[in-house]
Formats: C-alpha cells, sequence, structure tokens
C-alpha cells in the first residue's frame, strides 16, 4: 500500500508565497485551514513550519474530518515540555481526541478523549525542544501511538472521534501551544508500523507525497548529480542509495552540482534542500516543490519551482526561478524571479537583494528608512509646509537635489533608525502622519516647534541665529550651543548648555525657574558644559544669586 493511499490532508506548512505560513491542503482535498490571531513562519523541519507563541493563536480545520471508523494523525513538533503542549484537539463545541505533552508524565506523548486518558507513552522524548515525530492511529477500536518511528503505547475507543480540529490551542481546556509543528498529516486508516517508520525516515522525515529523502554529498569528486556513488540514503553518508532521485523524492545536497550525466543536465525530485551547496549553471532543477536554501548554497541554474533563501546564499546572474522566492537573512539573488519576491530585513542583516529582475511583485517586509535624511522644505521641490510627514521636504543629502530613496527601491520618511539633519533657516513645525520617532536630529541654525517627538538618541541645536524650539514637546535629550536656545517647549529629558549664548538666551526666554520645570516649557533637568566657564562666570553673567554658582 502507497503512503498516500487514503489520505485525507497534509499541510507541510511551508511558506504560502508572501512570507506566511501556508494553510492549503497539499492533497487537493480542500481541508484549508483557518487562522486565528499570529502563526509565524519558522525554518521547519524540512521547507517550513507553523511557530505558536502560546498567546491562543491556532490553525483549525474548517471542514470536518470523518473519524467515525479507522484514521491516523502524524506530525512532527517540538514544544516546551514544562506547559501541556496541545498538538491537535477539537475546536469550541466539538468532541474528539486530544493529541498533547503532558509535564505531570514527565513530558510523555498522551492521547485523549473527553478528559480521559486514552494512551499515554511509555517513554518521554528525549528532547521534546527538539523535533520529535508522533502519530496517533486507531484501527477497529484500537489504538496505538508513536514517538520517533516507534510504538510507544496503545489503547482502545471506539467513539465517533469526527469534527473539526485545531492545532495550536485547545478549546476545552482553554490551553495554548507554545512551540511548532511541521509535516501533518491526515489517514483515513490506520498507519503500519513499517509505514510510520518509513515516515519517521531516520529523523529526517518525508513530506508529501512521501518520496524517500536522499542525499547528495559529491563524494566523487566529479560534480555529477548522475552518479550514484555520490548519493546516500542517510545525513551521514554511510548507507549508500540503490537508486537516484525522481520527482518523489526530498534531496538534500551537499556540496557542488555541476552536472547530471544520466539525466542531459535535468535534475528531477520532488523537494530540494540546499545546505552550502552549489548547483551549476546549465542545469534545471525538475523540482514539484520548493527549494530551500541554507548556509553559503549558491544556485545558479534552473528552478521550475519556488525557492525559499536563508542565511548568505545566493541566486546567481544565470539563474532562473519560474516560481517564487523569499528570501531571509542575508541572502541575495542577482538572477531572472519569474513569479514574486518577498523580502525580509531580519533586524538589520538584510541586504538590497534584488540584481537581477522580477517577473511578478516586489514586497519588502521590516526594511528601515535610509539613514541620514535632511529635512529643507524650502529648496525647490519642497513644499513650504514645515510638515515632517511630508515626503517632498525630505532629501538625501545637504545639495538638496536627490530624494532619500533607500535600497528597496522606494523612498520612505525618517524613523526610529534615521539620523535627522534640518536645514539651516528651516523648521519642522507640523506633523500629518503618525507619531514621529527617529534616531537622532541635528539643527544648525534650524529650529522645531508646535509639535511632539520622541528622539532616540538626543537633539543638538546650534549656529548663529537664535533658533531653538516653540511651543514644542520634546521627548529627547537636548544640547544646547552656539546662539541656539529653548524658547518656550517642555524637554522631557535633559537640557545642556554649551555655550554661556545659549545658556542666557534660554534664561532670558524661560527664566530660570522654566529652564528645568519640565511641564508646559523647560526640561526635566539641566547640565551646563562650557569651556573656561568656571569661577561662577555664567552665576555672573545671569546675575544669579550667591547660593548658585555656575
Amino acid at each position: 500500500m502507497a503512503l498516500t493511499d487514503n489520505i485525507l490532508a497534509y499541510w507541510n506548512l511551508n511558506n504560502n508565497g508572501s512570507g506566511g505560513v501556508s494553510i492549503v491542503d497539499s492533497t487537493g482535498n480542500g481541508y484549508t485551514l483557518s487562522q486565528t490571531g499570529t502563526v509565524a513562519l519558522g525554518t521547519g523541519l524540512i521547507g517550513g513550519d507553523a511557530v505558536f507563541s502560546g498567546d491562543g493563536s491556532n490553525l483549525a480545520t474548517t471542514t470536518p474530518f470523518d473519524f467515525s471508523g479507522d484514521f491516523s494523525i502524524s506530525l512532527w513538533g517540538k514544544v516546551d515540555p514544562t506547559n501541556v503542549g496541545f498538538f491537535i484537539g477539537p475546536v469550541s463545541g466539538s468532541q474528539g481526541v486530544e493529541l498533547y505533552l503532558l509535564p505531570t508524565n514527565n513530558g510523555a506523548f498522551v492521547a485523549s478523549y473527553g478528559g480521559t486518558f486514552l494512551a499515554t507513552s511509555s517513554t518521554a522524548p528525549t528532547d521534546a525542544t527538539a523535533w520529535n515525530y508522533y502519530v496517533f492511529t486507531r484501527e477497529s477500536g484500537n489504538i496505538s501511538i508513536y514517538l520517533n518511528g516507534s510504538p510507544v503505547g496503545t489503547g482502545s475507543e471506539g467513539t465517533d472521534l469526527s469534527g473539526t480540529y485545531s492545532f495550536g490551542f485547545e478549546s476545552t481546556y482553554n490551553t495554548s501551544f507554545a512551540g511548532s509543528i511541521d509535516e501533518v498529516g491526515v489517514w483515513s486508516r490506520a498507519l503500519s508500523q513499517s509505514e510510520v517508520t518509513e515516515l519517521y525516515n531516520q529523523d529526517a522525515g518525508l513530506t508529501y507525497p512521501f518520496g524517500v529523502a536522499l542525499y547528495y554529498n559529491n563524494a566523487e569528486a566529479d560534480g555529477d548529480w548522475g552518479n550514484l556513488l555520490n548519493w546516500w540514503q542517510d545525513s551521514g553518508f554511510t548507507i549508500q542509495a540503490t537508486a537516484l532521485p525522481d520527482n518523489g523524492n526530498a534531496v538534500n545536497l551537499y556540496e557542488e552540482v555541476t552536472q547530471n550525466t544520466q539525466g542531459a543536465d535535468q535534475c528531477f525530485c520532488y523537494s530540494a534542500s540546499f545546505w552550502s551547496a552549489n548547483f551549476g549553471a546549465g542545469l534545471t532543477l525538475q523540482s514539484t516543490g520548493v527549494v530551500n536554501m541554507q548556509g553559503t548554497s549558491i544556485f545558479a541554474g534552473t528552478t521550475t519551482d519556488g525557492v525559499s533563501m536563508h542565511d548568505s546564499s545566493q541566486l546567481t546572474a544565470t539563474s532562473v526561478v519560474d516560481g517564487n522566492v523569499v528570501m531571509r537573512d542575508s541572502s541575495r539573488a542577482f538572477g531572472s524571479i519569474l513569479g514574486n519576491a518577498t523580502i525580509y530585513y531580519d533586524g538589520g542583516n538584510g541586504q538590497f537583494p534584488i540584481g537581477g529582475t522580477v517577473g511578478g511583485s516586489v514586497t519588502y517586509i521590516g526594511w528601515p528608512a535610509i539613514s541620514p535624511q535632511w529635512f529643507n522644505d524650502q529648496a525647490t521641490g519642497g513644499a513650504d509646509d514645515g510638515d515632517f510627514a511630508n515626503m517632498a521636504n525630505w532629501w538625501s543629502d545637504e545639495t538638496y537635489t536627490t530624494r532619500p530613496i533607500n535600497s528597496v527601491g522606494y523612498q520612505q520618511l525618517p524613523d526610529a533608525s534615521t539620523n535627522v539633519f534640518i536645514a539651516p533657516d528651516t523648521g519642522i513645525y507640523a506633523n500629518t502622519g503618525d507619531a514621529i520617532l527617529v534616531n537622532s536630529i541635528t539643527a544648525n541654525n534650524g529650529y522645531i516647534s508646535n509639535i511632539t517627538l520622541t528622539v532616540s538618541n538626543g537633539i543638538v541645536f546650534s549656529g548663529n541665529g537664535n533658533y531653538g524650539t516653540t511651543n514644542a514637546i520634546i521627548y529627547a535629550d537636548v544640547t544646547f550651543s552656539g546662539t541656539a536656545y529653548n524658547d518656550g517647549s517642555a524637554i522631557h529629558g535633559n537640557a545642556n548648555y554649551t555655550s554661556s549664548a545659549s545658556l542666557v538666551a534660554s534664561f532670558n526666554h524661560n527664566s530660570l525657574g522654566k529652564l528645568t520645570s519640565g511641564a508646559s516649557y523647560g526640561s526635566n533637568t539641566m547640565t551646563v558644559n562650557i569651556a573656561g566657564g568656571g569661577g561662577g562666570m555664567i552665576s555672573r553673567l545671569l546675575n544669579l544669586p550667591w547660593f548658585i554658582n555656575i
């Protein structure tokens, strides 16, 4: 019997083409999942996985399963074993089998129904936080549960367990799951012991339609996909493969592939994972599933499906991807992408990745604005409205002729990563957009007034004119130098005066009591750092009382 016989549904939980978790049933039987909350896309055992944070987010079937007779459920999972980890359970209002790990049983794998244990594993996973393979089967009312390919518990239950099911949240016990699941399958028959072992595949797993995984490591140093001596049945390269891969096999590639002497340079597989491996120009990867690139992998050929890129993997100028591409970390693309591209910034590790062409759309997720940016609403092309949120007022340098197009190809307003410079004799005094958050602001004869902003690493006002701030609320430390002064703003931070002129002007406009008020205007605290200003010179300039000596 084939592993695909009587299969009801299969979710590989790889990416959905736009960076999220795929909820599509790979079998074509229509058991699409619905998503509640945010279920993140992880790297996965094979291609990708669903990551649950324990906040109630879940994936649920919208079409009920007929579990009145024999059936099987299999999945890969990893979970914090200190909590009850529900891999699957009935949705609200339903009764059905529940599969989970139970900390009170030392993290044992448990199947239950209505609060009654149906079967409990005799051994717990060695490390539940790593990937483990869990299977539940029922045949003629007899229940078996498996852990990592081996039977670990039995029981019996003949009740009709039909209904809709949820991954990540168990409504009966109001319990959320914190962990990951991958490669979930449902059958309307009981899987046999040998089939469970085959699906486990020596801890490497299989994905629908369940071709055996093969491993390439170029042992013959000829780069030949068509040389059987380069192929193995295990990741340790100890068990020789008995046949070359075809479109039913998941392949794992290590090292270099430069030719296929038995396939006219057409390389067939169901899916491919590259592990710092190179796939040469002139080769075509006839993959019916996503190609997953890790490490320093380089793809120079053609693939007939999508590509998921990680680490510093690269599509060269000769590469052609006939599908969608998802790019993470520091991966780069210089070839031709015929589908869509989704590019994550990943916390600052990303680079502008598209050096070739993209036939579809390009979506950038998490990319910051360019830094630095210059504000000037008076230059040619400026809006003359003092508006922070008007992109017409922003420039990429002090020539005020080019716009701050960021590394992903479009203009974006400053954000928390941006160092802002205000052009001389111009000011920011309006904001028609969202709350303002920037990294730093430098204003040489420029000013800020009548708006509220937060600056992570402070503001410097300087210059030869009397430019300060008026009726602004500033959440930052501010340095005043030259003749710049505080003209009635509320500084929720420290005001640091570095010239006598700035301190005197601020005192004259605000009075001593308001220099540090932190209320309607002034600052929470103040410091004075004026070179050569010791001996009470500032006190004498301001005519302060004898007990205040600055």
